[in-house]
Formats: structure tokens, sequence, C-alpha cells
């Protein structure tokens, strides 16, 4: 609406300029019919349609028009002209200099006006007359001026705020898909593991009891539908529109240590070590439960068949000591794929929580994921 309305206005002040100007000369003519009043007339005339040209050469073009009207002593072209320079001008002391030069444009018929009377009345009235009117135009022009500059201003930081609040929604959906990743690769990856252990147990032993081969089954079975249980409640988020909906299952250290079970029941020989007695705040716990599932995960995924140990140590008040460890297996491979999303998921988790993770071989032969987060004291 403004863009088609800003052609508009400017038609309408152009036209508004020259009847203005015209409506003077024609007056001028009409009161004092001397060939030399229709020179000024006509002059006057000429001026009003440079004075169209002043968007683009405003500098020069306005300071000029108000010399030239010495001659015409066109009150109509000294306002428009005034103000004009002091719309588009953002120097001040330009403003003045131009505003001091349109007063003498204007004060100099006075003086001669003055001069021809008996008294000099006229000529003391023309000057101060038309002192006011050129510092009522030049004040009128800085107002405008200093008005459009500040909506500019005003209208840029609106762009820039809404250009910024725009930017940080978009890195509040990539955290957010991120971390909706790591959550889906927490429940898959340890589930699915099992998944496969638990199905490559049954391959290679054929000869298995029935008995047997119900109970590896229904392990199976059991374990496929807690991922999906878990998985369809993460993708849950994704669908609804409530922001207040849990990003997904949350645990507790009841669930750190039922993780060491779960991994037995798979074939893994696992050790828990747990020196904790004092209760675990939620937020804690959900942290030292993503460790110790990624640290058994990768033991699924990469060394199966070597003993492992899960070391938990810790009170409030001090660091809660989160150790994973197994032998380094000695040319086991396998085919499940690894990408260290995990790894890197658990860094960022514990970094968030002001702790420090390593991981890596250890000089006795093992390698160990060791995560130490600070446990505060409850109040």
């Amino acid at each position: 609406m403004d863009e088609l309305g800003a052609p508009v206005r400017r038609i309408w002040q152009e036209v508004l300029l020259l009847a203005v100007v015209l409506a003077e000369a024609v007056l001028g003519v009409v009161l004092l019919s001397t060939t030399q009043d229709l020179w000024q007339a006509g002059a006057a005339v000429v001026l009003g349609l440079a004075l169209l040209a002043r968007h683009r050469h405003w500098p020069w073009l306005l300071p000029l028009i108000l010399i030239a009207n010495v001659g015409t002593w066109s009150l109509a072209v000294l306002i428009f002209g005034t103000y004009a320079y002091a719309t588009r001008s953002h120097h001040r002391l330009r403003t003045l200099l131009v505003s001091l030069l349109a007063a003498a444009s204007g004060v100099v018929p006075s003086l001669v006006a003055g001069t021809e009377s008996a008294t000099g009345t006229v000529g003391i009235m023309g000057i101060v007359v038309t002192l006011l009117i050129v510092a009522a135009s030049a004040a009128t022009g800085m107002y405008t001026s200093t008005r459009r500059m500040l909506l500019a201003q005003l209208q840029k930081r609106a762009e820039q705020a809404e250009s910024g609040q725009t930017a940080a929604e978009e890195q509040a959906r990539r955290a957010e898909r991120t971390r909706i990743a790591r959550e889906m690769h927490d429940i898959v990856a340890h589930k699915i593991s099992l998944v496969a252990l638990q199905a490559g147990a049954l391959e290679v032993n054929p000869t298995l009891e029935r008995e047997q081969v119900q109970q590896s089954a229904g392990l199976i079975r059991q374990t496929a539908t807690t991922a999906l249980s878990e998985l369809r409640e993460v993708l849950g988020v994704l669908r609804g529109d409530s922001e207040e909906a849990p990003l997904a299952p949350q645990p507790t250290w009841e669930d750190v240590r039922r993780l060491v079970a779960t991994s037995k029941d798979a074939g893994i020989s696992v050790d828990l070590f747990d020196f904790i007695d004092d209760p675990v705040p939620d937020q804690l716990a959900r942290t030292a439960f993503r460790v110790v599932q990624e640290g058994l995960t990768n033991i699924h995924k990469h060394a199966l068949h070597t003993r492992a140990r899960v070391a938990l140590i810790g009170e409030p008040g001090t660091d809660l000591v989160i150790e994973v460890s197994n032998v380094l297996p000695k040319g086991f491979t396998t085919d499940l794929p690894g990408a260290r999303m995990g790894l890197s998921g658990i860094e960022t988790r514990v970094t968030h929580a002001g702790g420090t993770i390593t991981s890596g071989p250890t000089d006795d032969g093992r390698f160990e994921v060791r995560a130490v987060i600070p446990w505060p004291m409850t109040t």
C-alpha cells in the first residue's frame, strides 16, 4: 500500500508546488502590471519548474535557485527552496549556511524597496517577515528530516529484530532436531543391538532346547516391543503440538541398574560395582543412564565376547563417577554400524551437566568410558 501511495503523493506535491508558484505569479501580474513585474513573474515560474528537478540535483540546484530568486523575489520559491534543502541535508552547518543564503536573497529586495520608500518602513517590515519565513521553513525542514531519519532507524531496527528472531527460531529448531536425533539413537541403538545379539545367539546355536529357544524368542520380542514403545513416544512429540510433552522416556537410577541386568540377559559377561547409597537426582540419573547405555551398546557391538565392568561411585557434594570398561577384544568383528554419534551425544550431555568424559584404551588392556559429573548437595 505504501509503495503504491508514494508515487501518487510525489505527483500531488509537484502539482501543489507549481500551483502555488503560478498563483503567486498571476497575483503579482494582476496587482502590479508593469513590464518588470511581468518579467519577474515569468522568471518565478521558471524557477518553480526548476524546483521539479530538486530530487536528484538538490545539493547544487537549490542554492542556485535561491540565488536566482533575488531577481524575482518569489515568496513561494523562497519557502519551497529552503524547506526542500533542509529536509534533504543531514549536515546542520550546511543547512544553516543555505538558510542564511535564502535569507539574504529575500532581504536584498526588501532593502531595495526600503531605500525607495520615504520612511523605510516597508523595507524593515519586509526584512523581518523574510527572516521569519526563512527560519520557519528551515526549522520545519530540519524537523521533517530528523523525523524521517528516526523512522528509518526504527524500521531498520525492527527488521533486524525480526531477522534475529527468525535466526534464533531456526537455531532452536536445529538444536531440537539434533536433540531428538540423539534421543532416538540412545533408544534404538541399545535395544536393536540387544535384538541383534539375541537373534545371533539363536543362529549360532541350532541345537538349543525348545524351552531355551522360546525364552530367547520371548526376550527378543520384549526388547523389540520396548524399543518400539519408546520410539513411538519420541515420534509422538514430533507429531503433537504440545511443547510440554516429554522428549523421551525419563529413566531413573533404578533403570541404570536394570541396564546391566538386561545386558546380562543378552549374553554379555558384565559385572556391576554399585557404591551409590544416596538417592540420585533425576537429572543426574538420566545423564548417568545415557552414559552407561552408550558404553554397553558399544560393548554389544564391538566386544561381545569380552568381560565388561560397570562401576558407579560417588556421593552428594562430590562427583558421580561412572566407568564402563571391557577387555580389549582380539580379532573380533561385527556387522553393526558405528558412527560415534552416541559418544558425541553423551559427551554433549555430560559437558552440559558440568562434567567431563574420556574414552579410550587403558594401560591394563581395557577400553574404558569414564564420566565425572558434579553431584550437588540436596537442600
